[in-house]
């Protein structure tokens, strides 16, 4: 190359790099004289919100050189405040060919503690602390829930008080406590319970005998034998005589009971009538014991029995010998048997009817209907049968009777004599004719036991107990099917 165009060449390599310096040296270089869309959050890109304290969002704004387009933005994702964790919110804005986002996030985060709710009194007294009985605490969460399973509880004694404290966690580690203060002061004064019934019927001439009694105490346990009677029965005169009986514990709290004895006069009222009612017998346990009472107090009842196997014959001829009504209940006391049709429950009637006339010459005309005339369960086999076996009944010659006064000895396997004896003695009426249902099974043990009580409480009330006969008036439900 000669001189001269190697000059020319220089020259404008020269005025190339020129150009390229002036151009970037410039205030505003000719590449970003064109707009460019921004976005930018507000705030925090990270931001933390308490669980359940409102969250504002502080948004974010845009522009496209001096045009503002914050207007534009548009914001998905929400925040739960209700649930602690980590949202997301996206902002995002578009113009042209241009669409710019950004994120914020936010952590709702748990910082209140579980609420604790006591139970009962927040001071309490116990005769010990073994004796304390906790009423119970509950725990609350916003975020968790319920929380009372979680609940720990430690008890300390210090002195004459037990300190009870409650505390519980939740799942971000707040912790909430209470405490209850329990006085160890024995206030409780000692029980006595009294054996057989709070009322003793004695015949007049009789013996008293103290059916017994037990004492117990929360802090020092048994104390039956320190118990203290007061009071005397004079069987010899008729009256009303008050038994108190007193026992005190270490703390000094004393307890007592007291037991009222009538003595009487066995003067019947024939205006008060009562009748005894077994049913569902004979048994070879039960039966024996109700018959020996009813003698031992020369008392008749009605036994309205099933059919029997040859060993239970004796007893019923000593039902027969003694004075006592026997009674149809059925030869068989199977409901979906007998109450199929009319013909088998008049079968079950006749069949027993026919055997106690072939085995004792004696002849049964009264009957008490299995469940009782106004029993519903009939109504499964056969509707209206009750009403047609009612009136069918009357019409060969028979007499039906249900009862006005319930022992309540059938409603479980086992109910208590007091209870029995309560039942009976509290539905008892004067002026009227008392038909009293139970039961002689052997699975009724509690009703023999009952009986020497009920029989008291009626001949020193005045009562007549008489047996059912045909002449007596029927005591009848209403029929229901």
């Amino acid at each position: 190359m000669n001189r001269k165009k190697w000059w020319i060449a220089a020259a404008a390599v020269a005025t190339v790099v020129l150009w390229g310096v002036l151009i970037l040296c410039l205030p505003t270089s000719p590449l970003s004289l064109w707009p460019q869309l921004q976005l930018r959050l507000n705030g925090q890109a990270a931001e933390e919100v308490a669980a359940f304290h409102p969250y504002q969002d502080p948004g974010a704004t845009a522009r496209l050189g001096r045009e503002d387009l914050t207007a534009k933005i548009t914001v998905t994702g929400n925040v739960d405040v209700t649930k602690p964790g980590v949202y997301t919110l996206q902002y995002q804005v578009q113009t042209g060919e241009e669409d710019c986002r950004i994120t914020r996030t936010v952590t709702v985060v748990d910082r209140d503690a579980p609420e604790l709710k006591l139970k009962g009194q927040r001071e309490m007294a116990a005769s010990l602390p073994s004796l304390f009985q906790d009423p119970g605490v509950s725990a609350e969460d916003r975020c968790d829930g319920d929380l009372t399973a979680r609940i720990r509880i430690h008890r300390r004694v210090e002195g004459d008080r037990m300190i009870v404290t409650y505390r519980v966690k939740d799942t971000a580690g707040n912790e909430a406590t209470d405490q209850r203060t329990v006085l160890i002061r024995d206030t409780v004064a000692p029980e006595i319970t009294l054996k057989d019934s709070g009322i003793i019927y004695l015949p007049m001439g009789s013996t008293y005998q103290e059916p017994g009694f037990t004492a117990t105490d929360d802090a020092d346990g048994d104390l039956s034998a320190a118990v203290r009677i007061s009071g005397k029965v004079d069987s010899s005169r008729a009256g009303t005589y008050t038994l108190t009986y007193q026992v005190s514990d270490k703390a000094g709290n004393t307890g007592t009971a007291t037991r009222t004895v009538k003595v009487f006069n066995a003067s019947a009222n024939p205006a008060n009538r009562v009748y005894l009612t077994f049913d569902d017998g004979p048994s070879s346990g039960v039966t024996p014991q109700v018959l020996d009472i009813l003698a031992a107090n020369d008392v008749k009842a009605t036994f309205f029995i099933l059919n029997y196997s040859d060993d239970k014959k004796p007893l019923i001829q000593r039902m027969i010998d003694e004075g006592h009504t026997v009674g149809i209940h059925g030869y068989s006391h199977d409901y979906a048997t007998i109450y199929a049709n009319d013909e088998a429950f008049m079968q079950n009637v006749y069949r027993l009817q026919q055997r106690l006339l072939e085995d004792f010459g004696y002849h049964a005309t009264i009957v008490r209907f299995p469940g009782g005339s106004s029993n519903t369960v009939s109504a499964a086999y056969n509707q209206g049968i009750m009403t047609r076996l009612a009136r069918r009944l009357e019409q060969e010659g028979f007499t039906y009777f249900d009862w006005n006064v319930s022992s309540g000895d059938a409603s479980a396997a086992q109910v208590d004599s007091h209870r029995i004896y309560a039942n009976v003695t509290e539905s008892l009426r004067p002026g009227r004719s008392n038909v009293v249902l139970m039961h002689d099974a052997n699975a009724k043990q509690t009703t023999a036991d009952a009986l020497q009580d009920i029989i008291w409480y009626a001949k020193g009330n005045g009562y007549t107990l008489l047996p059912i006969t045909p002449d007596t008036e029927p005591v009848h439900h209403g029929i229901a099917n």
